[in-house]
């Protein structure tokens, strides 16, 4: 796994050359205005733009950094961050063994593997602290991420129908998940 705040260094399919590191607090800025970016496309995350200001997201990202009880992997590429994993897990004693994983990747670097080197990054992470079960949620159109997902071994649980209003419309969720051992599966 990634030991030290440098990182590894990776290249993409289309030969750019990133770096796959630990996130830091200094970089809640730089994964807000990520973040902001997606949002702004309009398709992929569920958060409209201009719904969370990014003073207030950049702090909240920092401080989940600073606790050191989730994942927070960086992908950066000549000093700017162009995408992140992150996987979240949450303290219950009914819940701590599962961790619920997000991934965030700029559009200029999508369809190059980057996104295939995050999940595969927090998979092993999810390993190691010996999670269980690995959730997500994607949209049904999103099919590249899905696509992703499942070469990855997750697997489809289910479909939320109508779970999330956009404008005046509604979307559906697909809920997948990864089980690290393979007696869970």
């Amino acid at each position: 796994m990634i030991a030290t705040g440098s990182g590894q260094a990776r290249t993409a399919r289309d030969g750019r050359h990133w770096t796959l590191r630990p996130g830091r607090p200094t970089d809640g800025r730089s994964l807000a205005r990520l973040f902001a970016e997606v949002r702004s496309e309009g398709r992929w995350l569920i958060t409209t733009p201009g719904a969370v200001s990014e003073p207030s997201e950049a702090f909240w990202i920092s401080e989940m950094i600073r606790a050191d009880e989730h994942l927070v992997l960086v992908a950066e590429s000549d000093g700017e961050v162009v995408g992140n994993v992150l996987v979240s897990v949450d303290r219950g004693v009914a819940t701590e063994h599962l961790g619920v994983l997000s991934i965030t990747i700029s559009e200029d670097w999508r369809d190059v593997g980057i996104g295939t080197e995050l999940i595969a990054a927090a998979q092993r992470w999810s390993g190691e602290r010996g999670l269980r079960k690995i959730s997500l949620g994607v949209f049904p159109d999103n099919e590249r991420a899905i696509a992703v997902y499942e070469r990855a071994g997750f697997v489809r649980e289910g479909l939320r129908r109508m779970q999330y209003r956009s404008g005046e419309a509604f979307r559906d969720e697909v809920l997948m998940a990864w089980f690290p051992r393979q007696e869970d599966r």
